[in-house]
């Protein structure tokens, strides 16, 4: 574990000091997370844990919100604009109503027409796409279940327009080009560990996907569905989670998986061989981060758990850096922290939540606590990192449990 000794440091200084001529002065630096607005939700929900995402558009904000309810009543799509009130909204039948009916939503110009589109996957058994402003559908392709992890728009293929990539919950791949005609399709056990991912791992100079089973299989994907490589890790209980990176310097770039029984696993992008794995007694194990938090050159993958105790982890090898307790109350999930900008400054920041309400900036160097936004209303996923405003820092989006969105900006 680093630690980190100044008290030698500052002794040197003030005697420095005292020799000089000059006097020490600490500087400090603070932070108050402020919120910009919260939405009301439409009605009375519970459970929601799929993640808004958000854009400004010529100077409009749209936020995207997927409402999915544990009583299986109330599903919609919900488009909000800079100030938290709604745009428009698309119902989900009530029969079709799950806690699962709608994915994490994608923004992006999926067709290249110029104008962006909200991308989903649903609980119609369907994957599609609206106009961002209007809500008309684009676009409305068959699965072979219900949606559950983000669509993915990106250029896999080197056409000149980008494809569409998805996994639903029972496994079904597939790839559609800008015109929605499905270009491959492919059937596995299970896909619902979150997210898929696509860059190019194994450094051939082509991109691929990775996807991950919740029985432990983890599998790359060729950007034609070919089968790159496929890695078994039955051995572990219940693979959930999967965030990937640059962890260790080499071509190859590397997945981290989390497991419910508290275990983090490395692979290699190249071959799929663990490259190392350690044991928590954490159950519930989440990850969504990986990146040099502290800018010492080495990456960082930062983990939490049902204890509400964040780690961070040194992405090379596994070895803990740091541990920061969120809350000691008895949680039901442990959402992921995510790492990004939202201060405006040359470091990044850590910004945690935790299911008893409480938002976080964390500082990835040291694991301190610099400042908190709290509601007791409870938090069941990732904050997303989006700009929302003319300003160059991102703003922090969350979604609650019982469907409300907070945008919050650090200040």
């Amino acid at each position: 574990m680093r630690v980190r000794t100044v008290a030698g440091v500052l002794l040197v200084v003030l005697v420095l000091g005292s020799v000089f001529g000059y006097s020490l002065v600490r500087e400090e630096s603070t932070r108050t997370l402020t919120a910009e607005w919260v939405s009301t939700p439409p009605w009375s929900l519970e459970s929601n844990h799929h993640s808004p995402t958000g854009v400004t558009v010529d100077g409009e904000t749209f936020v995207a919100v997927p409402l999915n309810s544990r009583q299986a009543e109330h599903c919609r799509l919900r488009v909000l604009d800079g100030n938290g009130s709604e745009r428009w909204h698309v119902d989900l039948p009530e029969s079709e109503c799950t806690v699962h009916s709608i994915s994490d939503p994608t923004i992006a110009d999926y067709d290249r027409d110029g104008r962006r589109e909200i991308v989903a996957a649903t609980s119609l058994k369907t994957l599609v796409a609206y106009d961002l402003r209007t809500g008309e559908k684009e676009l409305e392709h068959r699965l072979t279940s219900l949606g559950y992890s983000q669509p993915i728009v990106t250029n896999v293929t080197g056409a000149p327009a980008p494809e569409t990539l998805v996994a639903d919950l029972l496994g079904g791949v597939f790839a559609l080009d800008a015109n929605g005609t499905e270009l491959w399709t492919r059937k596995f056990p299970d896909a619902r560990v979150r997210q898929p991912a696509v860059a190019d791992f194994d450094a051939d100079g082509a991109p691929e996907l990775v996807i991950g089973q919740i029985k432990g299989r983890v599998v790359l994907l060729e950007n034609d569905g070919r089968t790159a490589w496929r890695t078994d890790l039955s051995d572990v209980t219940s693979v959930k989670w999967m965030t990937t990176g640059q962890a260790d310097g080499d071509a190859p770039r590397e997945m981290v998986l989390t497991t419910f029984s508290g275990t983090v696993i490395a692979l290699d992008g190249a071959n799929g061989a663990v490259q190392w794995r350690r044991d928590f007694d954490a159950t519930g194990a989440t990850v969504h981060s990986l990146g040099d938090g502290d800018g010492d050159g080495q990456a960082e993958v930062y983990v939490a758990a049902r204890d509400g105790v964040v780690r961070s982890l040194d992405a090379g090898n596994g070895t803990v850096e740091w541990t920061t307790t969120l809350t000691t109350e008895e949680s039901v999930v442990g959402p992921p922290p995510t790492l990004g900008d939202v201060d405006g400054d040359p470091a990044s920041e850590l910004v945690a939540v935790s299911n008893a309400g409480v938002v976080s900036i964390v500082d990835p160097e040291t694991g301190e606590m610099q400042s908190t936004y709290e509601r007791e209303v409870p938090i069941n996923t990732y904050p997303r990192l989006k700009n929302l405003d003319a300003d160059p820092e991102d703003e922090i989006v969350v979604i609650y449990d019982d469907g409300s969105v907070a945008v919050l900006s650090a200040t």
